[in-house]
C-alpha cells in the first residue's frame, strides 16, 4: 500500500499540471478564438441583410461557450437560414436567437 500512496501523487500532479496549461492556454487563447468567430457571425448576419445583428458567446453568467446567441431584427426564415450558415462552420457548437440583451 506504501507504494501506492508515491504514484498517486505523481498521478495527482500530473493531472493538477495539465490543468494548469490547458486553463493557461485557454486564457491566452479565447480572445482570438472569440474574435474569429465573432468574425464570421458578423460576416453571415451582414450577408443575410441582418444590419442590427450582433452575436454573444458566453451565456447568462458570464462563461464563454461556442454557442452563438444571435440577435436582430430578421423573419424566422432569414433567422433559420443563418442558423444553418453559422452551425455549418467549425468552431461554432450551435445557433439560438434572443431577444436583444
Amino acid at each position: 500500500m506504501a507504494s501506492a500512496v508515491p504514484a498517486a501523487i505523481k498521478l495527482l500532479t500530473g493531472l493538477a499540471g495539465v490543468h494548469l496549461l490547458a486553463s493557461a492556454a485557454f486564457i491566452v487563447q479565447r480572445q482570438a478564438i472569440m474574435s474569429k468567430l465573432g468574425g464570421e457571425a458578423a460576416a453571415v448576419l451582414l450577408a443575410n441583410g441582418i444590419a442590427d445583428g450582433t452575436a454573444h458567446w458566453s451565456d447568462a453568467e458570464g462563461h464563454v461557450s461556442r454557442l452563438a446567441r444571435l440577435s436582430g431584427t430578421a423573419d424566422a426564415a432569414t433567422r433559420a437560414r443563418v442558423a444553418a450558415q453559422l452551425a455549418a462552420r467549425p468552431g461554432i457548437a450551435g445557433v439560438v436567437w434572443q431577444d436583444r440583451r
